[in-house]
């Protein structure tokens, strides 16, 4: 008695089951499956049931096996009362019938009784079943007829979904197998009633239903019949679908639907707006095929009419055709102007305008064509084409096409010999000078604009050569630095001129008055951005040899160097092996200076000046050449060491001097006889040592010391240029090594002259008010600290300046890589702590020099979204045909990418000996505003071969026998892309 409820538990555990199923264990989950549904016979609690089934539809088409015993396990459950376990039931089975149909050929009859189930959403899965298996396993004919005969009455269920699932099923039937159905008028019927239903889908797919029942079982009169019967007889929603009808069937180069276009055009009498866009669709469909019957139609339909609306309707539907057919509507426009009707007059200018607001490049195109039609032989078509020209300007009453017209026909007097074709054009120049007043103005300013764009295009031919000439100026003067930087700077500045004047000269408003130029331009600005390109990698290779030359003269030097410090190093040693001193008694009995003394003090004089300029060199040297500073290290070390040796060296001497300068000070002061008995002595030598120590040994210290501050201010200005070049080649290290290393020597090259002027003149305020001291010392310590404070201003500032420049610099490159990135990341990129770059950040901000902003301790940066689609080309087909001695050129422009092309060029360039047939050719020089996603642009030319000069052609140019068709566009991003297609003739 426990059994059931015991076997019940187990095989209810659906965690375990939903974790085999995800685990991939489909068989074992099935089995637990299974053996509920077989070993489970209270079937009172459906809910147990429902949960095993939605387990089971997960996995029911996963293996064969498992189909398999679904199929047998489940058929007892699609008559369960409960309409959800029929629901599930249906569900598991639509799930095979997709993938493994033939497993329920067996079960068909049980499914069918479903067909008619009280559910709706039951109805609606057997449908789906039911059609699956129809279309795609064999079933014999008869028992076939009789399920499709069955399956086609729930077109008559009330529910919309089932409805739109047997119409669509039905029209698969048809289009996979049209003998399948054996009863036509009941479905005919079924559908048309179908048409009329609530839901626009279920009327939409009735209607193509209908479309395809007509193609397949009856003629075009009858289907006609039928039709027109609906459309004058039903309401507007089923009128609607009627009319789309039409225009469907008109696709299909029909003969029979030119009868019907009377009546499409008839229904544009209607008030129901909808169904005049619904008829205005379907003559545009039937015009793929039927343009002209369209045309004519239309135009009959709109003299006979006295009625306004009727006629703004025709107009209407004219403006759409007219749309949709746009490169092959101008003749049929222009012809309708010289109309005796007035209506059609009226009606055809109307169009024409509002194409022109829509359609202006495609209409300077056709005016373009028109304009070239002046060179006819015939006088007549000369004189009508300049009445047409009349006519066009006075209906779009636009100045600038009144302006450009204008200057065609101003250019065709100077030519013209017939004297009716002068007064014709003589008539047309004063109707519009009376009608735009500043035509004239205009004139003289398309004038002066093209001499100035003239000029402009001359100037930038020269700018190669300047280029080259102003860079060899740098390479002459040996400053490869300076060219570095210059190169880059100057090339792109004038790429950048160069953008700015081809944007300048392609929006200009009369660019077809300025072919030629434009061309010329084109030419020119290829040559110049080419010549530039090759100047810019010569200059770059001198550079580099240049560079390689200086690192091989700056070697010389520091050999130069080394041997002079050896040599001072030799004159230092000699120096000490003199053991220079001066000694006394502490009576000074003794007191005296030698000869030999008096030489020392000249050879230490000298070594200080050797030691000074010795350094300064250096300094200057490795200053203005940090980015060599790898090879300085070893005199570095050497100089650094030699220098310091020296330095302690006269440290100890200083000292030395001053104790005796102490010592003479306090002997002074002493009022004794003995200080009265050698008082002589002791004022030779006083004098001797004042001499030495302080002329000769102070004053040429601040000499040498004033002389190196001029020196390192001069030398500021040049470090300004080495920063910049460092920043612009992103070396932020070695401009940082720059101004830490200037900024040091400087203070230490300070520090160390005071310690020395320290060392020698002392604390004491004995020499304060001698005469020796305030007439030889004194004006030089005044200088120097002059000099000392500039220079530290100088510094101070280059040093404020330079790190501001640098940071800027730092923060805008590493905006690049990182956008946003936080603060205390970017401080360590820079050496800085957070708080202190925030601030740096905030006054760029605040002086606009980034544009950015500091939210949440991150730095964000403005900048374009970067995920963009990659940029795709435009793709161009082209088909060329020679019909005797002239060549049929077909061009298509197609857009493949989902993005607007826009602003197109295109430019066409002959061999000599071929001729442009301009009437039936479109312009040399087209524009074209914009190419749509998906759209294709078509343009054709006719060329006719001229033989005699042909014979006269190069026969050693390789181009002499190709067609150059240059196209210039915007991409998707705005940038100018520029296209070229070599055609090769090769006629015999």
């Amino acid at each position: 008695m426990n059994f059931p409820n015991t076997l019940t538990t187990l095989t209810l555990d659906t965690e375990k089951i939903e974790t085999l199923i995800l685990n991939g264990y489909n068989e074992k989950a099935a089995e637990e499956i299974f053996s509920f549904v077989e070993d489970y016979s209270n079937y009172n609690k459906k809910d147990l049931i429902y949960r095993c089934f939605s387990l089971l539809n997960l996995i029911c088409d996963k293996l064969p096996s498992i189909s398999l015993r679904t199929v047998k396990n489940i058929p007892l459950f699609i008559n369960d009362t409960d309409s959800w376990i029929r629901l599930s039931t249906l569900e598991i089975l639509y799930q095979i019938s997709l993938f493994r149909p033939n497993l329920l050929i067996e079960m068909i009859s049980k499914i069918r009784g479903r067909l008619y189930d009280q559910d709706p959403t039951v109805r609606r899965l057997s449908v789906k079943i039911i059609g699956n298996l129809i279309l795609t396993i064999h079933i014999d004919l008869e028992e076939l007829q009789e399920i499709i005969e069955e399956y086609t009455e729930k077109l008559m269920d009330n529910d919309w979904k089932v409805k739109l699932n047997v119409v669509k099923t039905i029209q698969k039937i048809l289009n996979q197998d049209y003998t399948k159905i054996k009863n036509l008028e009941p479905l005919l019927s079924m559908v048309i009633i179908n048409l009329r239903d609530e839901d626009d889908d279920v009327a939409k797919a009735a209607a193509e239903l209908l479309k395809i029942h007509g193609t397949y079982f009856l003629s075009k009169e009858k289907l006609f019949y039928i039709l027109l019967n609906l459309l004058y007889n039903e309401k507007g929603r089923v009128k609607e679908l009627i009319i789309w009808l039409f225009g469907e069937i008109g696709k299909e180069k029909s003969p029979e639907i030119i009868s019907i276009i009377p009546k499409l055009i008839t229904l544009l009498k209607e008030d129901d707006y909808r169904i005049q866009l619904k008829v205005i669709e379907a003559l545009v469909n039937i015009a793929e095929n039927n343009f002209d019957q369209i045309w004519a139609n239309l135009l009959n339909s709109m003299l006979e009419t006295g009625s306004t609306y009727y006629r703004n309707s025709i107009t209407n539907a004219l403006f759409q055709l007219s749309q949709n057919n746009i490169t092959e509507i101008f003749p049929y426009l222009f012809d309708e102007l010289e109309n005796p009707s007035e209506n059609i007059r009226e009606g055809i200018i109307l169009v024409f305008k509002r194409l022109f607001e829509e359609y202006q490049v495609e209409i300077e195109n056709e005016i373009t064509r028109i304009i070239y039609k002046l060179e006819s032989q015939y006088w007549r078509e000369r004189k009508q084409i300049i009445t047409l020209l009349n006519q066009i300007c006075f209906i779009l009453k636009n100045h600038k096409i009144a302006a450009w017209i204008t200057i065609e026909l101003n250019k065709s007097l100077q030519n013209e010999k017939d004297p009716e074709v002068k007064e014709e054009i003589k008539y047309t120049l004063n109707n519009i000078k009376s009608n735009f007043k500043e035509i004239d103005k205009t004139l003289d300013r398309i004038n002066n604009e093209l001499i100035i764009f003239q000029k402009r295009i001359i100037k930038f031919q020269k700018i190669p050569a300047l280029f080259r000439e102003k860079l060899n100026s740098y390479i002459t003067n040996f400053k490869f630095h300076n060219t570095e930087i210059q190169l880059n700077r100057k090339y792109n500045k004038i790429l950048k001129k160069i953008k700015k004047f081809d944007n300048i000269i392609n929006q200009f408003d009369y660019r077809r008055l300025a072919f030629d130029l434009i061309e010329e331009w084109e030419d020119t600005k290829i040559q110049i951005i080419e010549e530039l390109s090759i100047i810019k990698s010569f200059i770059s290779e001198i550079c580099e040899e240049k560079k390689s030359e200086f690192l091989h003269n700056l070697e010389d030097k520091l050999k130069l160097l080394d041997n002079r410090i050896k040599l001072l190093k030799t004159e230092f040693d000699y120096i000490k092996k003199k053991k220079f001193e001066i000694g006394f008694d502490s009576k000074l009995s003794n007191l005296s200076v030698n000869k030999s003394d008096n030489e020392a003090f000249v050879y230490i004089t000298q070594i200080r000046r050797k030691l000074f300029k010795l350094d300064s060199e250096i300094r200057e040297l490795l200053i203005n050449n940090v980015e060599f500073d790898e090879i300085f290290k070893n005199l570095l070390r050497t100089w650094v060491s030699i220098k310091i040796e020296i330095q302690e060296y006269f440290i100890d001497l200083d000292r030395k001097i001053k104790t005796m300068r102490d010592n003479l000070v306090d002997y002074y002061k002493q009022d004794t006889d003995e200080k009265v008995s050698n008082i002589e002595k002791f004022d030779d030598i006083t004098n001797e040592l004042r001499f030495q120590l302080l002329q000769g040994h102070i004053q040429s210290i601040l000499t040498e010391r004033i002389e190196g501050i001029k020196n390192i201010s001069d030398n500021l200005e040049s470090l300004n240029s080495k920063l910049e070049y460092l920043i612009k080649t992103n070396d932020f290290s070695d401009g940082r090594k720059l101004i830490d290393m200037n900024s040091r020597q400087i203070l230490n090259f300070l520090e160390e002259t005071d310690k020395q002027i320290e060392s020698i003149v002392g604390k004491e305020k004995f020499l304060e008010d001698n005469n020796v001291f305030n007439l030889y010392v004194r004006p030089y310590i005044a200088k120097f600290n002059t000099s000392k404070e500039s220079l530290i201003n100088r510094l101070n500032n280059f040093i404020r300046k330079s790190e501001d420049k640098l940071h800027l610099n730092q923060i805008k490159y590493y905006s690049k890589v990182i956008n946003p990135i936080k603060l205390d990341l970017l401080g360590n990129y820079l050496n800085l702590e957070t708080e202190r770059l925030k601030e740096i950040t905030l006054k760029f901000i605040n002086k606009n020099k980034i544009n950015a902003k500091i939210m949440n301790n991150k730095l964000y940066f403005q900048q374009i979204d970067s995920d963009l689609i990659d940029s795709k080309e435009i793709f161009f087909f082209k088909n060329i045909k020679t019909v005797g001695n002239e060549i049929y050129l077909n061009c298509k422009l197609t857009n493949p990418c989902n993005l607007e092309f826009k602003d197109f060029q295109i430019s066409l360039k002959v061999p000599t000996y071929v001729n442009i047939q301009r009437k039936e050719s479109f312009p040399k020089y087209l524009q074209l505003n914009k190419l749509k996603p998906g759209k294709a642009f078509k343009f054709n030319y006719i060329l006719k071969v001229d033989k005699e000069k042909e014979l006269k052609k190069n026969l050693f140019d390789p181009t002499a026998d190709e067609i150059k068709l240059e196209l210039f566009y915007k991409d998707q991003f705005n940038n100018n892309r520029k296209t070229t297609k070599h055609i090769d003739l090769f006629i015999p």
